[in-house]
């Protein structure tokens, strides 16, 4: 009974953000076009077949989708006084942050599919596609995860959030053997590329398309070892910062 409540209330904030956050052009803009964008700056004339592109473009598509989201919700409810509403509702803080990453999880899961879908078109078919399903699935709660991170400064300014989150967003994607390989990466940038939450989804979504850097399996269990991580530090943050949040 009490499963269903939580999955119940969970779902009322899951959907709110989708109906209020989502879909807007800025949420488009940064979650969609400029990741295609950037992927065509990288990958159009370089000689690279479509094997060794979709990953890089799936990945990408999940990191600024999932991500894109999460860094201004409570900022922006913290300016509408809409968070002290929601939080005199029965609900508890890690309610309100499960309702969040449940919508931004769900914003990554459907962008993802053009990606995987335009690679099917264009001859390039995963090697399994319920490991594909899952590492999908696995990281874009991961993402929405490190954008509650980022939304845990104590600030009713989406602004300052969202120069917080690229600062960090942006350089990763060229650290991580996203665009560029593992094998040539400089050595100066391999021991950030090791402790980056996207290097290692990035690697298997390789292994299921044309060949990754690490192993499979190593690939998945640091993946789920750093998802849990990046949930459990939001949730810590977000409840020390709350308060403070709440004063604004």
């Amino acid at each position: 009974m009490m499963d269903f409540k939580f999955a119940r209330r969970v779902w009322g904030i899951c959907y709110k953000d989708i109906k209020v956050y989502y879909m807007k052009g800025p949420i488009v803009l940064m979650g969609v076009i400029f990741p295609l964008f950037l992927w065509i700056a990288f990958y159009a004339g370089r000689g690279f077949g479509v094997r060794e592109g979709i990953p890089s473009l799936l990945i990408m598509t999940l990191f600024f989708t999932s991500s894109s989201v999460t860094p201004v919700i409570p900022p922006w409810e913290t300016r509408q006084k809409t968070l002290e509403m929601l939080l005199t509702r029965p609900v508890t803080i890690t309610t309100v942050l499960a309702g969040d990453m449940a919508a931004s999880t769900l914003f990554g899961l459907i962008f993802s599919i053009p990606p995987v879908v335009i690679g099917m078109l264009m001859g390039a078919f995963p090697n399994n596609p319920a490991y594909l399903v899952g590492m999908i699935l696995l990281t874009s709660l991961g993402f929405s995860a490190m954008g509650m991170i980022f939304s845990a400064l104590p600030t009713d300014i989406p602004a300052d959030v969202i120069l917080l989150a690229n600062t960090i967003k942006l350089p990763l994607i060229f650290v991580s053997g996203v665009l560029i390989p593992l094998d040539k990466m400089p050595s100066w940038a391999m021991p950030i590329a090791l402790v980056s939450p996207l290097t290692y989804p990035a690697d298997f979504f390789k292994w299921l398309y044309f060949g990754g850097y690490f192993d499979m399996g190593l690939d998945a269990s640091i993946t789920v070892i750093m998802v849990l991580i990046l949930m459990l530090v939001a949730v810590k943050l977000h409840r020390r910062t709350i308060f403070s949040r709440l004063q604004r």
